[in-house]
């Protein structure tokens, strides 16, 4: 029987086929920036620099490892560089405008997951540099938030090789679950606060992190519904107008002239 969740894949139309690349993909976050690299493995690229960023930091905020937080920022850095190269490359490129209106998205949402982890990379370092405690209670709630946050990363890289409607829509359904866990955290984070059993310096921290992992799920949920509507013929080919997308266009043009 035909498999109805499958459908055809935007990215793969528009690059040559990497069934050999897609064999090693967990090794794509050590690729280097490239000019001459397909839409297709620029986002695989740039997806898999910000999981291992995601993973880093989840470590960090425990170890306060030094190493750590510098190999994020320059997987940070390297995501920034990335992304200034795929959306020039799909301006100029002859893609439908209405297909354009929905893949400029896609760089520019991968960069702001970056700019988010490297918010968090800030707090890292200001916890280590400072040494300000973290009771256990955030520590497993940081946990937590972490596991699902990088599960639903990876369940969307595999969504950009191979769209799947139960992968897309799981996406979308856990993002919703996060965003609960994370209003849950920051009510039990006031909570201790008022108690007395959070150090007040760790307070602005821990919700600069909460709210930095608020945006990434955001950011994640609408790339994954952006995608379901894509190989699903829904409207995000429709779309006419998108404040993001528009301004996206809109820059990239301006810059070359």
């Amino acid at each position: 029987m035909k498999d109805e969740h499958i459908f055809y894949n935007p990215f793969r139309m528009l690059s040559p086929a990497l069934d050999y690349e897609i064999e090693h993909i967990e090794e794509f976050h050590q690729k280097p920036v490239s000019e001459g690299i397909s839409l297709e493995e620029g986002l695989l690229v740039m997806i898999s620099k910000l999981i291992e960023v995601g993973r880093l930091l989840s470590r960090s905020v425990v170890t306060s490892s030094a190493s750590q937080m510098d190999r994020c920022e320059k997987l940070a850095k390297d995501v920034h560089r990335q992304e200034k190269i795929l959306t020039r490359d799909l301006v100029e490129s002859k893609v439908e405008d209405d297909l354009l209106r929905a893949l400029i998205r896609f760089p520019y949402r991968l960069e702001r997951i970056g700019d988010m982890f490297e918010s968090i990379l800030n707090c890292c370092r200001i916890k280590a540099q400072h040494g300000v405690p973290f009771s256990d209670n955030a520590y497993a709630e940081m946990d937590q938030l972490f596991n699902l946050l990088l599960e639903m990363m990876n369940n969307l890289r595999d969504a950009l090789r191979t769209p799947n409607k139960l992968i897309l829509r799981a996406i979308i359904e856990d993002g919703k679950k996060l965003n609960e866990l994370i209003e849950e955290f920051k009510l039990a984070h006031w909570m201790r606060l008022e108690a007395g059993f959070c150090a007040v310096e760790a307070s602005s921290l821990y919700r600069d992190i909460l709210d930095s992992a608020k945006s990434v799920n955001e950011y994640v949920s609408k790339m994954s519904q952006t995608l379901l509507e894509l190989v699903t013929g829904g409207s995000a080919l429709k779309e006419k107008r998108d404040p993001d997308a528009n301004s996206i266009v809109s820059n990239t043009v301006q810059t070359k002239q």
